[in-house]
């Protein structure tokens, strides 16, 4: 397992995480503090799914 494929599990894994959470703060309608928060969890969760997929064989193709 090369640490690259965590590395770029990790970052797919955010962008796909704050993006998300930025769009159900936006249904929501929330603002300020409660957003920041919401943005950052799903970042955060985000970062956890991509390691755990950058660790599988997911990501064996790349080069």
């Amino acid at each position: 397992m090369k640490l690259r494929q965590k590395e770029i599990g990790a970052s797919l894994g955010l962008l796909a995480g704050t993006t998300m959470g930025s769009g159900i703060g936006f249904l929501l309608g929330w603002h300020s503090y409660n957003l920041m928060v919401l943005v950052s969890l799903f970042g955060f969760f985000g970062i956890a799914a991509g390691l755990w997929a950058g660790s599988l064989r997911i990501f064996k193709e790349l080069p």
